[in-house]
């Protein structure tokens, strides 16, 4: 039995009254970070404006993981670049060591539709240190993360042309991303994924492989129901897929995780049976601990926790029996 994810009791943790500089109806889908410099956690909010019906990326603090304790009165990331246009969603936030910087990639999100964005900056306190890059991969794009080392001298980068996670990569993340790579996961008929998959957190070093919580989604007809899984990945060749999830480690089941009434960053037309979502986008080390962060019914922030060991040796074992479900 893999390890299983514990919500927290003081979840959720960002809520939409919260925010203070703009009326918000969804603060959720957070990338997150542990700071080098203070050692807390920092997350990017995704907060909808309901004024503008468009979203900008707040920050929010923690020194523990479990609680908040700042929450910015401003924005930190705002739409500022006509590809940001109508909206700034979903950063997911990597740091590498070799660069000394944090790699931000984001949905920037206009007429031309979603495209995968990137910011760098070597402090995530200071967003006038923060530099745009601009769209990375041609096309429309989402759910992308970058790995905290280069494999074999190439930056490794996950991305999602609907409704599979491709694996590229690229010499320099200057250059443009190239569109096709190797395709890591599908979605599987009948299952918890029958319809599209994301890349969630960026994936962090274990001793299996490298660990990646990335979300699953069921048809309309289904649902459309998002949750959560693991995927491990090989160490020296990340386009190999060691083990997969075959049921949700994590599945909307808490109340926050469910809602029924109506929320105007969403077509409901979508969600037939009420927004049932956990959207994983954040995974950090915090002592002992993994802990996930993740939008819950598209609305506020939450974050479950496991203990490291205990699921990487619950996976391992999972791997040597040759368990787990299918990538494609």
């Amino acid at each position: 039995m893999i390890a299983p994810l514990e919500r927290l009791g003081t979840n959720p943790l960002v809520s939409p009254r919260d925010i203070s500089f703009a009326l918000a109806t969804g603060t959720f889908n957070p990338g997150a970070a542990v700071d080098r410099a203070t050692g807390r956690v920092v997350l990017l909010v995704r907060v909808f404006e309901e004024d503008t019906r468009r979203s900008c990326l707040g920050l929010a603090i923690s020194s523990n993981g479990t609680r908040i304790d700042d929450l910015w009165d401003h924005a930190a990331i705002e739409r500022i670049e006509p590809y940001e246009e109508w909206g700034v969603e979903d950063a997911r936030i990597t740091w590498i060591e070799e660069d000394a910087c944090y790699a931000i990639t984001y949905t920037g999100y206009s007429p031309a539709g979603p495209r995968v964005c990137l910011i760098t900056t070597d402090d995530l306190l200071s967003p006038e240190r923060y530099r745009r890059h601009g769209p990375r991969i041609a096309g429309e794009n989402k759910n992308c993360v970058v790995f905290p080392e280069k494999v074999d001298g190439q930056y490794v980068i996950l991305h999602r042309p609907m409704p599979r996670i491709e694996c590229v990569r690229v010499s320099s993340l200057e250059e443009e991303w190239p569109l096709a790579g190797a395709t890591l996961l599908g979605p599987i008929a009948d299952t918890w994924r029958s319809s599209r998959v994301g890349a969630g957190s960026p994936p962090i070093r274990t001793r299996i492989g490298w660990l990646l919580a990335f979300h699953g989604a069921t048809t309309i007809e289904e649902g459309n129901v998002y949750s959560m899984g693991w995927c491990v990945l090989d160490l020296e060749k990340p386009e190999r897929v060691l083990y997969v999830s075959d049921a949700p480690a994590l599945a909307p089941e808490a109340p926050y995780e469910i809602e029924y009434g109506p929320i105007p960053q969403l077509d409901h037309a979508n969600f037939i049976n009420g927004v049932h979502v956990v959207f994983a986008q954040g995974l950090i080390e915090m002592g002992d601990d993994l802990i996930v962060y993740y939008g819950a019914a598209d609305v506020s922030i939450a974050a479950a926790r496991v203990n490291k060991r205990r699921l990487v040796d619950s996976l391992e074992e999972a791997i040597q029996l040759n368990q787990g479900g299918v990538p494609l």
